[in-house]
């Protein structure tokens, strides 16, 4: 069910995840199409616009006509020769002007022009060539006819002069009359030599006269003749004069023809210059309502487009709506199953810790007992053998409780590795003696190879490293049924790292490789389940235990020729003890040393009272309130208590003693069986024991602990 979930949420998720990028992608293209389609109808729209206010052909075009008429105007009425050649000049402007219109392309790209427009661009040309027909007529009538008004119009008539008959006949009287001349001559009185030099035609005055003599009758003659002609040429200027009105009046009449006529082609000029503007006009209005119409459908698109986006939006927020709602319901199941997970594993936490102080205090206390039966000299009543069987099987009980008692703490995750020195050494020696009884049963041979310095102290988990070895030599000596049982122990260095390394290898049935990868599964064991009489947690537990140490352990197996597993995991520090380590006894133990143990187990009570009977100073309660009465009246150095106890337990006896000021130099160790437990609860505790002893009690523990404290 669990599985089936994680699949449809992750489903779920990666569909969302896609609808979304799809939306996002989908609504960026339509805001950039939408964007781009936009400013191209913004610029066609904005270029018609400026080609409608700027037109930089019709408009010089029209100014060149304007100042053209106004100089014909002019020229009709002065008729002067300056008017006419600047009047002539404006025409050939216009011409110029109306080629280079002409001559403009029709398009950028004529095979993307509709039939439309191809239509108005043929009426426009026809216009143009319209236009320039009646502006070269213009011109050539300009040169033929003002030109010849202009010189008829100069040529001046002088008029006639007339004279009088009395003036006529002076002249001709004064050209046929005798004159006959008369001097007298007048002498002056002579004045002096010098002024007569200067002045010698001073001296003589003549008077000259002049007598003129007509014929009468000869002047009128003269008289009638020149007044009958005077009269002739009177009537004959009167019939020029006559004639010269006519032809006046035939002059005055072709020089309106000639005006209207030019008027006629300057209106045509204009008729066209407007309907090429008109032309212009309507093909940008066309344009207009053409790129509007595109504006609208692009707008209508958008929208369109906007409403299927809003949709998808729409479509998106319920779908995430949905999941969320799917998701906050799952999370609260899971959280509910979590909470009831955790309040499950908090029951059984407290029950397997029951359980294991109901299990594990009698079997220590077995042990205990018969560990008095050695040392008391008892081998002639009880066979040693039976001692270290009977030693043998409560050892494999407590391991098998222990494996049991641990694995839901480890699947956990609650428990923290506690580094610590210890001598690896050490460690797998007492492992290879704990286990030799059991192979010495099987007449399994142990070859032991310790390439360890017995000096070396490590820093790293003592009790993860014990039960790793502990179970990899039993599985070997379990599973072997001939032969002998190899363990080599080193040090190694990797990527200038310090690695300590056990490699356990056996002779024994050996597993089949497809079986390899399952052997640290929780609950398998290879091979037949028969024959074996283990739960299949050892490895499991042991892989937990690397993993909590970040090492490794790995697995080398031929079927038939046996197994080899190596764990190896890293030395945090290492150093080297000073001194040998001795084993210390209960001799050891100084006996003015006043000790107080709390232990609510009545066979652990007899073992501890037993144990250290020849020790007046210690104590043994059964009670912590006991201790503590004990405590108020007499002077304790040492206290060693039990953890779980019915009415008050080592934690609650630890903080009495804390709290009260007088007993701040009482040592208190911890006496349990149960390690993980005891690391998992001081966690949480404000208090630290001052040191831990594992069940049965032993001399060399209790002393090397006080002397640690001291």
């Amino acid at each position: 069910m669990s599985t089936s979930k994680s699949k449809k949420t992750f489903i779920l998720r990666k569909l969302l995840i896609g609808a979304l990028m799809a939306s996002f992608a989908y609504l960026i293209a339509i805001f950039i199409y939408q964007y781009l389609e936009q400013q191209k109808v913004k610029e066609r729209l904005t270029s018609y616009t400026s080609s409608y206010q700027e037109s930089s052909a019709l408009f010089p075009v029209y100014s060149a006509y304007s100042e053209a008429d106004n100089l014909f105007r002019l020229y009709t009425v002065n008729f002067e020769d300056d008017t006419y050649l600047a009047y002539k000049l404006k025409l050939d402007t216009i011409k110029l002007y109306v080629d280079s219109i002409s001559s403009l392309p029709l398009a950028d790209d004529i095979m993307q022009m509709s039939t439309l427009d191809m239509e108005q661009k043929n009426l426009l040309a026809q216009e143009f060539v319209g236009l320039k027909q009646t502006v070269d007529q213009l011109i050539f009538f300009t040169n033929d006819s003002l030109s010849t008004l202009s010189s008829s119009a100069k040529a001046t008539v002088e008029a006639p002069r007339f004279e009088r008959a009395d003036s006529v006949m002076n002249r001709i009287m004064r050209d046929t009359s005798f004159n006959s001349l008369k001097q007298d001559t007048t002498i002056r009185k002579k004045e002096k030599l010098f002024n007569r030099i200067f002045n010698a035609k001073n001296d003589t005055l003549v008077a000259n006269t002049i007598t003129q003599d007509f014929n009468t009758s000869q002047r009128d003659v003269i008289s009638k003749q020149i007044e009958y002609l005077i009269k002739q040429n009177k009537i004959v200027y009167a019939q020029n004069v006559k004639k010269l009105q006519q032809k006046f009046k035939a002059l005055q009449n072709k020089e309106k023809e000639l005006i209207q006529a030019n008027r006629n082609l300057l209106d045509n000029l204009r008729k066209g210059i407007d309907k090429i503007k008109a032309f212009e006009i309507e093909s940008l209005r066309k344009a207009e309502e053409k790129d509007l119409a595109v504006y609208k459908q692009s707008t209508i698109n958008f929208r369109n487009q906007l409403v299927a986006s809003l949709a998808i939006i729409l479509l998106m927020m319920v779908f995430i709506f949905y999941y969320q709602s799917n998701a906050v319901s799952y999370e609260r199941k899971l959280q509910e199953e979590k909470d009831y997970a955790a309040k499950i594993a908090s029951e059984k936490t407290t029950i397997l810790a029951s359980v294991s102080h109901e299990v594990r205090t009698p079997i220590n206390s077995l042990l205990g007992i018969i560990d008095i039966l050695r040392k008391s000299g008892s081998h002639e009543v009880i066979d040693e053998e039976y001692l270290d069987s009977a030693s043998h099987e409560i050892e494999v009980i407590n391991s098998t409780v222990n494996d049991i008692l641990n694995i839901s703490k480890l699947e956990a995750g609650v428990l923290d590795v506690e580094y610590d020195f210890f001598s690896p050494y050490q460690v797998i020696d007492d492992i290879i003696h704990l286990h030799r009884h059991h192979a010495q049963k099987k007449n399994i041979k142990f070859i032991k190879k310790l390439d360890i310095d017995s000096k070396l102290l490590i820093c790293s988990s003592e009790f993860r490293m014990r039960q790793i070895v502990s179970n990899l030599l039993s599985n070997a000596i379990k599973y072997t049924e001939l032969g002998d049982v190899n363990i080599h122990a080193y040090i190694k260095v990797k990527n200038g790292k310090s690695f300590c390394f056990v490699e356990v290898k056996d002779s024994g049935r050996g597993i089949a490789l497809e079986e390899q990868v399952l052997v640290f599964r929780p609950y398998y064991m290879a091979g037949s389940k028969v024959q074996s009489s283990s739960f299949g947690l050892g490895l499991y537990i042991s892989k937990l235990f690397v993993e909590q140490l970040h090492g490794s352990l790995d697995l080398e197996s031929v079927l038939g020729k046996g197994s080899t597993f190596t764990l190896s995991f890293p030395i945090k520090e290492s150093k080297t003890e000073q001194t040998h380590a001795e084993l210390y006894t209960l001799a050891d133990l100084s006996p003015d040393l006043q000790i107080a143990i709390v232990d609510d187990n009545r066979i652990n009570i007899l073992y501890l009272k037993h144990y250290f009977k020849d020790f007046a100073n210690v104590h043994v309660f059964e009670k912590g309130q006991d201790a503590l009465e004990y405590l108020q009246h007499n002077p304790v150095q040492l206290v060693i208590t039990d953890l779980h106890m019915a009415v008050m337990n080592g934690w609650e006896l630890l903080e009495k003693i804390r709290n009260n000021g007088a007993w701040q130099y009482i040592k208190v160790f911890v006496f349990t069986a149960d390690n993980m437990y005891f690391e998992i609860e001081q966690q949480n505790q404000k208090n630290q024991f001052d040191g831990k002893l594992k069940k049965p009690l032993d001399a060399h523990d209790l002393i090397t602990c006080i002397r640690k404290v001291k």
